[in-house]
């Protein structure tokens, strides 16, 4: 009980600093959501509060699904990120599913028709199960991107983390998110607490991308707006509490 109320204390004290902070950090940004297989919509939900206090608007709501990962769909990974190419100018991404990271950014963040068929080949897969499902249509192109992954898995009974679901690569995250930030402003929120987590696996591949990790907490949510300020101003950062953080939250605006 001491320790629920000593928890309970420290968030209101953050959602309170919060409260001061945040305001008109990200007036006038757009923001659109991205959620990872198994994310909760509570916690995306969170996070919106803490971007809307920040003076952003959060364009839409999508989700990505497990073919990003899938080892039994990598050829098909291969295939379409060789016909997305046509649609994005040019690629950063040497890898398939970096390309298709970088599709799925700009069919986010541009208002043009390359961008609008990039959205309709990730999300319609006739043979199977779509790259991205459409949870909140997109009023409007965003200008920023932030991808929520999912809590940790559950521990054995040994405490050991549960390793990730057969058949999947978790790597392939780092090399998708990582195109994704290649063409927007990105911010991904998740857990590093396990190898296979989404921010482990990111740090661990040093991914040029900015993770939060302890995502569901307080301090996570509050740090993303603040995280997307750092990360216009050209200074990616891992942080949180976990693994691989290099600090616990970024810098206030104008404080270094």
């Amino acid at each position: 009980e001491q320790t629920e109320t000593a928890v309970n204390e420290r968030d209101s004290y953050i959602t309170q600093a919060a409260s001061s902070l945040l305001p008109g950090t990200l007036a006038s940004k757009s923001v659109a959501m991205v959620l990872l297989p198994d994310a909760k919509a509570e916690d995306a939900d969170a996070i919106t509060t803490q971007l809307k206090s920040a003076g952003a608007t959060v364009t839409g709501r999508v989700s990505m699904t497990s073919t990003w990962v899938d080892v039994s769909r990598e050829n098909y990974r291969s295939n379409l990120s060789g016909q997305v190419q046509g649609h994005l100018g040019s690629a950063s991404s040497q890898d398939a599913n970096g390309i298709l990271g970088e599709a799925l950014a700009k069919a986010l963040t541009a208002n043009d028709d390359s961008s609008r068929v990039l959205m309709d080949m990730l999300s319609v897969d006739k043979a199977g199960t779509p790259f991205v499902t459409v949870d909140s249509t997109p009023t409007g192109p965003a200008e920023m991107i932030v991808v929520v992954g999912p809590r940790p898995q559950a521990a054995s009974a040994k405490g050991a983390t549960v390793e990730a679901s057969p058949g999947q690569d978790p790597k392939a995250w780092a090399n998708a998110l990582a195109g994704t930030a290649s063409r927007a402003t990105t911010v991904v929120v998740g857990s590093a607490d396990g190898d296979d987590n989404v921010v482990s696996v990111i740090r661990s591949e040093d991914a040029k991308v900015t993770t939060v990790d302890s995502v569901g907490q307080v301090a996570a949510a509050v740090s993303v707006p603040l995280a997307l300020v750092a990360t216009i101003g050209g200074a990616r950062g891992a942080y949180g509490f976990d693994d691989g953080a290099d600090a616990v939250m970024p810098p206030a605006p104008g404080r270094g």
